[in-house]
Order: C-alpha cells, then structure tokens, then sequence
C-alpha cells in the first residue's frame, strides 16, 4: 500500500544570520533531507561558513543528513541552526 499524497511540513530556520524564510515558512515535503533546506537558507542569507554548526528543533538536535520524517518531525518545525557552543542542558 502506497501513500496517495506525501505528508507536507511547514518549516522556518533561525539563524544569527538571519531567519529564511524572509516570513513564513517554507513547505516541505516529510520527505526532504533537513540538509536541502538549511542549503537554501545558507545561499538566501548569504552565510560564509557553516562548519560546525548544529540544527536544533525545541531543544533537541537533529541529523540534517536524514529527512525531516526520520528526525521525527511534523507540521510546523522551527530549526535553530548555529555554531555549537558545547552548553550543557537539562535534559
């Protein structure tokens, strides 16, 4: 059995940069690697280098190599994304 239509999320990343999209959010299909959209929000904002940056949505990193389904994720997603300063939470 096949899904007839894919499940579409509504998503935002925050940066220090600068929030893409401008206003709004970008839909997505859960399908889509995190990674594709954190590239657009990269050329949007003009961002020089992201190495060591980290995505994180209410808290809790996740793996922008895998899709938004495989993180976990659904309807409207804000994604925190920045340099890791290593804090420690409360988990």
């Amino acid at each position: 059995m096949t899904e007839d239509h894919e499940k579409k999320l509504e998503v935002r990343v925050i940066t220090t940069s600068g929030v893409f999209p401008e206003s709004g959010f970008e839909q997505v299909s859960e399908h889509e690697l995190v990674k594709t959209v954190l590239d657009k929000a990269d050329k949007k904002l003009h961002i020089t280098n992201t190495t060591g940056w980290i995505a994180v949505v209410a808290g809790r990193k996740i793996d922008i190599n895998r899709s938004f389904r495989d993180n976990g994720l659904s309807g409207r997603v804000e994604i925190d994304w920045g340099p890791d300063h290593g804090a420690g939470g409360n988990a």
